[in-house]
């Protein structure tokens, strides 16, 4: 039998960005009571978020979407515009770097605290919402805040999966270098493409479908058998005519390609590759 799907909190989620945004469509479809308000609007009017958690009523969870240099700030304003917590009251913020220490002023004022973070990225678009379903959560927390986000994670169709605050750094490092890492390279072998006479456009139009079914392999076979190309086959011919290609037209990336080299070296080393062009 296939358990039910926990609805989620009634919230107010504090933060207008495209992940606030993304929480509060989800929650709207679920059906479930709830306010959105900006950081910027509680760090400059602490009382909107009183009158915003009292339009939710009573049990409503705080679910803080902000940067994570402001969070600090926002849970102290948070903490001391509603005082007390009420009996059974959560905060939970959505950083990937930061545990539910984080939020030391809603604890202080008796808020069970709790980190709920999916990996995933949100574009802005009207259904980011959907981005949530079969995404992996990151949570911590204790007691009523860890079971609060485990719940949220369930209710908004993901994984839940404690990561407790001393492995958050390399969590996070890990979510970064393969969203951001990921479009970096990309940015990069368009650059490439475009030196070598193809339009910007054109570059992604022809890197896609290459690129998509590189992705697709590493994710199914692991990146030690999906690797192909010179390094996978030990030719250091082709490796270093790469180099003299870059050296001549922008040395400025040689440090990215050397390190790159470094990493499917690792993947050679430790099994079997593909062979590939």
């Amino acid at each position: 039998m296939i358990a039910a799907r926990p609805l989620p909190p009634p919230a107010v989620v504090v933060g207008g960005g495209r992940l606030g945004r993304a929480l509060a469509s989800a929650l709207r479809a679920a059906g479930r009571p709830s306010a959105t308000v900006s950081a910027r609007r509680v760090a400059a009017d602490p009382a909107t978020a009183r009158a915003a958690v009292l339009e939710v009523g009573p049990g409503a969870t705080l679910l803080l979407a902000v940067r994570d240099d402001l969070l600090a700030g926002v849970s102290a304003k948070l903490a001391g515009a509603l005082g007390g917590a009420p009996a059974g009251a959560v905060a939970l913020h959505h950083s990937g770097a930061l545990g539910p220490e984080a939020l030391a002023p809603l604890s202080a004022a008796g808020f069970s605290t709790g980190s709920c973070h999916p990996l995933q990225t949100f574009t802005g678009a009207p259904d980011d919402s959907g981005r949530f379903e079969g995404a992996t959560f990151a949570i911590d927390g204790e007691g009523a805040g860890l079971e609060a986000a485990r719940l949220l994670a369930l209710a908004l169709g993901g994984r839940p999966v404690e990561v407790p605050a001393g492995a958050r750094g390399l969590y996070h490092l890990a979510a970064s270098l393969g969203a951001n890492g990921l479009t970096g390279l990309v940015g990069a072998s368009r650059d490439t493409l475009v030196a070598a006479g193809f339009t910007p456009e054109g570059a992604l139009a022809a890197l896609g479908p290459l690129l998509r079914s590189t992705l697709e392999e590493a994710l199914r076979l692991g990146p030690e058998a999906a690797l192909t190309g010179p390094s996978a086959r030990g030719d250091d011919a082709t490796v270093m005519r790469h180099r003299r290609a870059l050296l001549a037209w922008d040395a400025s990336r040689l440090a990215l390609l050397e390190a790159l080299l470094r990493e499917q070296a690792r993947l050679v080393a430790r099994g079997p590759v593909g062979t590939g062009c």
